[in-house]
């Protein structure tokens, strides 16, 4: 089963943690379970990170999506049972380079962002390894606030020598607004 939809995102996203899905012990996921949970993470985090600007400008919100956005992917993970990561293939953080399966989708979502498209999503059931998951990935577009930590000379002097310091080997800059910046990731095992 395969289902693309669009959606709206904010954008700057880096580090989720990743558990190791556990099987969901009841009925099939369905996609509708992968969005809710998807969106919910989604909020909260866009939440922290305005808070974040408001409070201490982009600086603030680096250590959101460094620090927070770790803690909150956790707990989005042990209360759904989903493993929860963001992934890109410009990444900050190198933990986030995604799998085969992951880069597959993001090559096809940044195709169907060329053709037009809002920012589509993917739910489908796949066998990894003998084993059968199902698997949603949700594109991350760069929104305006997003190019003060992702942009080209819109990242101030303070904010880049706090980038360079926590992300010697960052290749997640000179995004534009509309830019495919990544992709929410999350997998269960299906029973």
């Amino acid at each position: 089963v395969v289902l693309t939809a669009g959606l709206t995102t904010f954008g700057a996203l880096s580090s989720l943690a990743a558990v190791e899905p556990q099987g969901h012990g009841q009925a099939a996921p369905t996609a509708a379970d992968a969005k809710m949970i998807a969106g919910d993470f989604l909020k909260r985090l866009k939440g922290a990170m305005q808070e974040g600007i408001s409070k201490g400008g982009p600086v603030a919100a680096i250590g959101v999506c460094s620090e927070q956005a770790m803690q909150m992917g956790a707990e989005a993970a042990r209360q759904s049972g989903w493993s929860v990561r963001r992934v890109s293939t410009r990444t900050r953080n190198p933990l986030n380079l995604p799998d085969g399966y992951e880069l597959g989708v993001l090559g096809e979502f940044e195709k169907a962002i060329a053709g037009g498209k809002v920012g589509p999503d993917r739910f489908e059931i796949v066998t990894e390894g003998g084993v059968r998951y199902a698997r949603f990935v949700k594109a991350i577009r760069i929104e305006q606030p997003c190019l003060a930590c992702h942009g080209g000379k819109e990242v101030a002097p303070g904010t880049e020598d706090k980038l360079r310091a926590l992300y010697p080997h960052d290749t997640a800059r000179y995004y534009a607004v509309g830019d495919l910046r990544g992709a929410l990731s999350m997998k269960i095992k299906i029973d």
